[in-house]
């Protein structure tokens, strides 16, 4: 018993631990002084003038860059692939004959399997892309005006959304997405924004309720 006990304290202890470093890891890694150092670089790949401040840089945008274009890709691929064959290779002679991939591959019972299967591959592929569409990757402030960066649909490709700060606002949590508590309104698009990517905590609080440090202090009183 005494050693069970020990053990749990120990991987108590460790996972703490863990939790500690990697809190403090994320800290560095968005430390105001990191987003300085990045700014002009972030600023010139997005084509911004140099009046914008970078304020917000979101975490995953080299995968989220392949994965859009990955999507892309497969989509419209998958989808010509479907539309090229109800056109020019399908005959409702073979209605009740399996699918074919080749000489003996059948990839589906009958043609309508196969619809249905090509439009669910394609339907769950546009609704994961029209999701990472509203994830925006970095935010930028001149004032009170700011400008979300998007992920576009091809490699490399950005899409660019400004909008007041009076536009911004809270979405209600859906359980569609996961992190419901991150889903924004931008004006007349949605975004979903992380709280803790932020270059301070000042930023966002600002954002959300107008007034910076003092609402805050209000809502401690």
């Amino acid at each position: 018993m005494f050693v069970n006990m020990n053990c749990v304290r120990a991987i108590t202890s460790t996972g703490r631990y863990i939790i500690k470093i990697k809190s403090t890891a994320r800290c560095i890694s968005n430390h105001p002084m990191k987003f300085v150092e990045a700014q002009d670089r972030w600023r010139e790949m997005d084509n911004v003038s140099k009046r914008w401040k970078l304020i917000y840089r979101a975490p995953m945008d080299n995968v989220l860059n392949f994965v859009t274009t990955y999507l892309t890709f497969t989509t419209g691929t998958i989808g010509l692939s479907g539309l090229y064959y109800g056109m020019f290779v399908f005959d409702q002679a073979d209605l009740n004959n399996p699918v074919l991939l080749g000489d003996n591959v059948v990839i589906a019972n009958d043609p309508i399997e196969c619809i249905v299967y090509l439009g669910s591959f394609i339907a769950f592929h546009v609704a994961v892309k029209v999701l990472l569409s509203k994830y925006v990757i970095r935010l930028y402030q001149d004032g009170d005006d700011y400008l979300a960066v998007f992920r576009g649909h091809i490699y490399n490709s950005i899409k660019k959304h400004k909008f007041h700060l009076n536009e911004f606002k809270k979405l209600n949590p859906t359980f569609v997405v996961t992190w419901g508590d991150g889903r924004f309104s931008l004006g007349e698009k949605h975004g979903i924004l992380l709280e803790n990517y932020f270059k301070t905590p000042q930023h966002f609080h600002y954002l959300l309720y107008k007034k910076g440090k003092q609402k805050l202090e209000d809502d401690d009183d």
